[in-house]
């Protein structure tokens, strides 16, 4: 642990009688200017519970808090999941805070956790990202090497995002495993995840995380996080139906056409990868693609693939980030077009910076797979890039890191999915008025077949229902 971090555990043990071991968390999530939502699982039925918190440079001065929320509860029969909402906090203000519930007449205290409100414009903003944990079976726990590594990084995250697969399948078994996994993770700074195919859209997905504002079910199957200069658009694309996946079009454009100039974007399967399993062809190159464009996004985040990649379209830089403890998986021999940097078989997190002057990505190596032997590799970078405001978008991201067994990009005419030419990559030296042109006419060409495609998704579900009845 860092040494900050152990100062605080000490410090507030010196204030308790038993330090409490919960089922799940404490952790926090929906950050907002003035509040955020502390959830847990305690591991038995408590008399009573309450958050104490305080801003943080107070508690690492003093070690103790000043306020104090009581949590009502009433007569449950068996532990659950408690989402406590603190409101009335300060604009761009770090805090502390722990669980303490009374057992037996005696207090049992979380440990110590930390989040920032949302900060005002202008003001560095600092978080994580990884995807596709899903199970350990056997050997060497990588999702916890991953977590600690994460719960260990130097310097403050403001959130962590998941890009989705937090877990195997829908059970309870699977559910503890990943908390026990993450706790150290999850204590840093407010979690936002977004769906992926094994977490099944289940119940428990909602229960345990409280997210931004969003939509579909219970407005929280997809999402938007407005904090400071930065949005982050969290979308699901496991929806099949042609409403959900028209709603998240509008909903993605809304929320990224804002005056916010850092733009992300996160869901799980990607819209480009050389992943040799999967590969891309899940068509959201036209249902999303010319909308990220249209808006500028920096940064889009996926998973469903298990390894690691950055892929430059049309201004729009893609990272596959499938290595949060997953089996890795190998990619083509041949790169899709844009792939700047691929990655094999290591098991990572990816740290993002912005301030005013623009971006900063680093993708950390925790561990790398060999032979099914885990090697840890601590503090490895396997890429860097910056991205400036100043300049125009694809001169902009310089990498810093390039293995040296990637392939070069090749011009995709293989990837059904791939089949538009970016601006950087045309031949000739056209007017800067024909390639605006060719952009737009390309985007007029996606939307035409997203379209075609929404169409052709409902008619065969539709279908379906008919024959089924």
């Amino acid at each position: 642990m860092r040494t900050s971090a152990f100062v605080i555990l000490l410090v507030g043990l010196l204030s308790v009688s038993t330090l409490a071991d919960f089922a799940h968390g404490p952790y926090s999530g929906a950050p907002d200017e003035t509040g955020v939502t502390i959830a847990w699982l305690s591991d038995e039925l408590f008399a009573a519970a309450r958050i104490e918190y305080t801003v943080e440079s107070h508690y690492q001065a003093n070690g103790s808090f000043d306020t104090v929320h009581n949590v009502p509860h009433g007569d449950e029969e068996k532990p659950r999941t408690y989402s406590v909402r603190l409101d009335g906090l300060e604009l761009g203000t770090r805090y502390a805070y722990r669980v303490v519930t009374t057992v037996d007449e005696v207090d049992r205290a979380s440990r110590v956790g930390t989040f920032r409100t949302e900060p005002g414009s202008g003001e560095a903003i600092r978080f994580a990202v990884l995807s596709d944990t899903q199970l350990q079976h056997e050997g060497t726990n990588r999702l916890e090497l991953v977590g600690d590594a994460i719960g260990e990084a130097p310097g403050a995250f403001d959130f962590i995002l998941h890009a989705g697969d937090l877990v195997e399948g829908s059970s309870t078994y699977y559910w503890d495993h990943w908390f026990d996994s993450f706790d150290d993770m999850l204590l840093r700074a407010p979690f936002l995840p977004v769906l992926g195919n094994h977490e099944k859209n289940h119940r428990y997905y909602y229960e345990y995380f409280t997210l931004p504002p969003g939509g579909g079910k219970l407005n929280e199957r997809w999402w938007a996080l407005h904090y400071g200069d930065v949005v982050v658009v969290g979308l699901d694309t496991n929806v099949r139906r042609a409403d959900e996946i028209r709603a998240q079009q509008e909903w993605a454009s809304v929320h990224l056409s804002g005056a916010e100039p850092h733009k992300f974007v996160i869901f799980h399967h990607p819209v480009f990868t050389s992943d040799s399993e999967y590969g891309t062809g899940f068509f959201y190159d036209s249902i999303y693609h010319p909308i990220f464009v249209e808006n500028e996004v920096d940064i889009v985040f996926n998973g469903h693939s298990h390894h690691y990649e950055n892929i430059l379209r049309d201004g729009v830089r893609y990272l596959v980030v499938g290595g949060g403890g997953a089996r890795p998986r190998y990619t083509r021999p041949d790169h899709i077009k844009g792939s700047d940097v691929s990655i094999e078989q290591h098991y990572f997190y990816v740290t993002v910076a912005t301030d005013p002057s623009g971006i900063a990505v680093e993708t950390v190596s925790v561990a790398r797979e060999s032979e099914g032997t885990v090697i840890p590799t601590p503090d490895e970078i396997l890429d860097s890039f910056a991205m400036s405001l100043e300049t125009p978008d694809d001169s902009t991201v310089a990498s810093t890191e390039q293995p040296e067994d990637s392939s070069e990009p090749i011009d995709g005419s293989e990837d059904i999915a791939m089949q538009e030419t970016s601006v950087e990559e045309s031949e000739g030296d056209e007017p800067e008025e024909a390639l605006s042109s060719n952009v737009r006419w390309r985007r007029w060409q996606n939307l035409l077949i997203g379209a075609v495609v929404l169409l052709v998704i409902g008619g065969v579900f539709a279908l379906i229902r008919k024959k089924s009845t």
